[in-house]
């Protein structure tokens, strides 16, 4: 299966979800941004590092963007 990004709280491969600090890290889940900000930063909530442009919900949806790659087993 072929996916955009790796999500950096699962491993798991992922085609939507939060792009942090312009693409430095990513989150698949809503409750793995909510964790991240908590232990990674300062912010009291999610709405302040949204709205200071901290991270920002995506979709890939053109294969040209696929990076990642799990193989069944």
């Amino acid at each position: 299966m072929k996916y955009a990004r790796q999500c950096d709280v699962t491993g798991q491969g992922m085609n939507k979800g939060f792009c942090i600090c312009d693409g430095a890290y990513y989150v698949s889940e809503e409750v793995g941004i909510e964790w991240w900000l908590k232990e990674h930063t300062s912010y009291k909530t999610a709405q302040e590092a949204y709205d200071d442009e901290y991270y920002y919900y995506t979709e890939w949806e053109d294969e040209d963007d696929y990076q990642f790659e799990t193989q069944d087993t």
